[in-house]
């Protein structure tokens, strides 16, 4: 089976030039809570997850000593939301991007899944996004192959 047979056909994308805002309300409105990222010639120049945000949002010193989470000003979260709505979504993204292309096998991409923990990958033909392959699709791929297997063993009896 090919990554192409089990894709989600629909993959969330945004510019290089947007911003965090408008990557907030893109966000809000995907299945997978992922975001690939595109230059003007529609080439994947990164990947935006909910965790990325996240770390947008938290000061990094925190990171290094847990105890100021407590002298921290409660409003810190809600004013750095404010304060980050024009940054850009290059300063957010990770650059390093795994892909599979739409030919390869879902094995491919479930190792590739596995290997590097991540939970979705861009599908790639001709240099371009066209699809997203997610544990979901994995899940529902492994669901079908069962199903086959139970409708043809229930044949024999």
């Amino acid at each position: 089976m090919r990554v192409k047979d089990i894709m989600d056909a629909t993959p969330s994308i945004i510019r290089n030039s947007d911003t965090f805002e408008h990557l907030i309300k893109t966000l809000n409105e995907v299945k997978h809570h992922v975001v690939f990222v595109v230059d003007k010639e529609d080439h994947l120049v990164g990947v935006v997850t909910e965790a990325d945000l996240i770390k947008v949002l938290i000061p990094k010193y925190l990171s290094f000593d847990e105890f100021l989470i407590s002298a921290m000003n409660e409003n810190y979260f809600e004013n750095k939301c404010i304060e980050s709505r024009a940054l850009p979504v290059t300063e957010i993204m990770t650059k390093t991007v795994l892909s599979v292309h739409t030919d390869d096998t879902v094995i491919h991409a479930a190792s590739l899944m596995v290997m590097n923990k991540v939970r979705t990958l861009p599908v790639m033909n001709n240099s371009k996004v066209v699809g997203t392959v997610h544990l979901i699709n994995l899940m529902q791929h492994i669901m079908g192959v069962l199903q086959k297997v139970g409708a043809a063993k229930d044949a024999c009896v």
